[in-house]
């Protein structure tokens, strides 16, 4: 590969030499062409005094493209601009500084850009204007011929001395496109990028250097797909995407493309300084893309490959990652601004997650949505390691800001959780969803608390004492009795599976009440089979509570049941030892760790 190359798309319409007139509006003060004293780009502009009194009034300057110029959403018309005076111009919405773009210099549409308040210190500043965005301003009649170019400045104040006010470097485009770089004849990076847009014949104001980093206001083309590949690598810069309030959404962005390129990221922050062109990230190939110990902040969407490596970075206030199979391990998704019922992370890819979102930590924005949606091509069968899902999630399934969200519309989802924390529950558009944790283990041991003899045969009966853990408890239930078979109705999903054990109380039928081994029929439905036909259905208040332990300890005085807590889950229940000899009734108390579980021993007294 050959060094690096950085070109523009740029067209001039005029690099500051040509003869400028004033728009019919804004004729104060005295115009001078070819001034070689302020210039910002190549030998000379057009500056303008405020003249010798007048102001508040209106200064501008602009010029007679050649033809008809063609700028086509999203590109944009850019101009440098120039402020002598920090008090001279007023605020921006009262149109302090104002691009324009018409059919001549009586017809033509204006667009505020800067102001006394956003653009407080004096010098150069380049804008660019989508002549497609509504315009705050029009005089005369322009026609769609888009031949005028200038600016205009609204002035507060009279300054006596000297031209306050200059255009320089006016053109149209968007994308500056980056190429080639290797080892040998060095990587494309940043620096060089800059270097190149910030050269004195050049200014392009798409990627320049500023205190402390480099500002974007356009399209970063990192190779291209028909032809030529880019290698690009750079580390430990800040970016800041210009504030661009008078453009498509879609005009800042970065972009990489050809299969055979390569990106390097590492310890790269970029961070959106307006809301109306954030920037996006796009990886166009199946590029080899590494970016690692990165930050992005208020950015707009972010589209990846497989191939694409996001490590341990962190999305801020961003939209919504768009991830087939790419590597997100370590990654925060911290309050994105995703709409209602979307997703901070979209992964419809048929790839497994496992080893993709290990160590991943999500936090919900203002709207209610998801942390990750799972599209219709994505696995029937996933995992998901120690991710952390943070406060503001919903508990319960079927909800807008449900953890998950499933978008398969039949079949069972089955995602295995290995040490993920936090509220996760899911909705789904219509396929089953069964989450799998890694399992833990309550272990319950019971001995005679004089001789420490193990006790053998000890009912121990362990009930949950919360809903931390994501299991039912003290649910609001109906029951409808078949003979000897109840069937059991929540309101939401129960989270049961067949074989579970759960605590019935507050029946009217006293058959009805008691714990049960149950059979799963549905997401809100089981059943369990009494010791007798109660001829009827119950009414009262009616509770289901799920039973971790209900069983007996073994010759060794041990009862355990292993399974998966989705959070540390209390319980508190008893041990009964029901023959000679007899003992007192002993209380199991404590909370189940998710990670860790929980080991008790009770201490049994006898009861003489």
């Amino acid at each position: 590969m050959a060094a690096s190359t950085y070109t523009t798309d740029l067209t001039t319409i005029d690099d500051g030499s040509g003869t400028y007139t004033e728009p019919t509006s804004a004729i104060l003060g005295t115009l001078s062409n070819a001034d070689t004293d302020n210039f910002v780009q190549a030998t000379s502009c057009c500056s303008k005094s405020t003249g010798a009194s007048g102001a508040p009034a209106r200064a501008g300057m602009g010029i007679l493209a050649g033809a008809g110029q063609t700028i086509t959403t999203p590109s944009c018309f850019y101009a440098w601009v120039f402020v002598g005076g920090g008090g001279l111009v007023d605020t921006y919405a009262n149109g302090g500084v104002r691009l324009l773009v018409g059919s001549s210099s009586a017809n033509y549409k204006e667009w505020y850009v800067l102001g006394s308040d956003s653009f407080p210190y004096i010098g150069w500043t380049c804008v660019a204007v989508d002549p497609s965005v509504t315009a705050d301003a029009t005089t005369g009649t322009p026609t769609a011929t888009l031949q005028y170019f200038g600016a205009d400045f609204n002035c507060k104040i009279n300054i006596s001395k000297g031209n306050p006010m200059a255009l320089d470097a006016i053109r149209h485009g968007r994308t500056l496109t980056i190429l080639n770089g290797d080892v040998g004849s060095g990587y494309a990076t940043f620096a060089a990028c800059a270097t190149t847009n910030d050269a004195i014949n050049a200014r392009w104001g798409q990627f320049q250097a500023i205190p402390g980093g480099y500002q974007l206001q356009g399209r970063l083309l990192l190779g291209t797909t028909a032809t030529t590949t880019v290698d690009f690598r750079d580390s430990n810069v800040s970016i800041v995407t210009a504030p661009s309030l008078k453009t498509a959404a879609s005009f800042n962005a970065i972009e990489v493309q050809h299969a055979s390129s390569r990106v390097d990221w590492s310890g790269v922050s970029w961070t959106a300084l307006g809301t109306v062109s954030r920037g996006t990230f796009t990886v166009t190939d199946n590029a080899d893309v590494n970016i690692t110990g990165c930050s992005f902040t208020q950015l707009s969407t972010f589209s990846l490959k497989a191939a694409t490596d996001v490590l341990s970075s962190i999305f801020r206030f961003c939209d919504t990652v768009t991830a087939p199979g790419s590597n997100l391990s370590g990654s925060k998704f911290l309050t994105p601004r995703v709409a209602a019922d979307t997703s901070a992370v979209v992964w419809d890819v048929a790839t497994d997650t496992d080893g993709k979102f290990d160590g991943c930590e999500f936090s919900k924005g203002t709207n209610a949505h998801h942390a990750i949606e799972f599209g219709t091509t994505s696995p029937t069968a996933m995992t998901l390691r120690n991710v952390a899902f943070g406060t503001g999630f919903n508990a319960a399934n079927a909800n807008n800001d449900s953890t998950l969200h499933v978008k398969r519309t039949s079949g069972t989802v089955t995602i295995t959780l290995v040490g993920c924390t936090g509220n996760i529950s899911y909705k789904t558009a219509g396929a089953t969803v069964v989450l799998v944790t890694s399992s833990v283990t309550l272990s319950v041991h019971v001995q005679d608390i004089i001789t420490a003899a193990a006790i053998s045969g000890a009912n121990v009966w362990v009930p949950v004492t919360s809903a931390a853990g994501g299991r039912t408890y003290d649910a609001t239930v109906t029951i409808t009795n078949a003979g000897a078979t109840a069937t059991v109705t929540h309101g939401s999903d129960h989270g049961l599976v067949t074989n579970d054990w759960v605590w019935i109380s507050g029946a009217s039928l006293q058959a009805n009440n008691g714990t049960y081994q149950i059979t799963k029929t549905s997401n809100t439905v089981y059943t369990y089979t009494m010791a007798s036909s109660p001829g009827s259905n119950p009414t009262g208040t009616i509770k289901a509570t799920f039973v971790v332990i209900n069983g007996t300890t073994d010759g060794s005085g041990n009862k355990s049941a292993a399974m998966a807590h989705l959070a540390d889950q209390p319980v508190s229940g008893r041990v009964r030892y029901g023959a000679a000899p007899y003992y007192k009734t002993g209380p199991v108390t404590g909370t189940i760790s998710s990670t860790a579980g929980l080991a008790v021993t009770v201490n049994m007294i006898p009861d003489a």
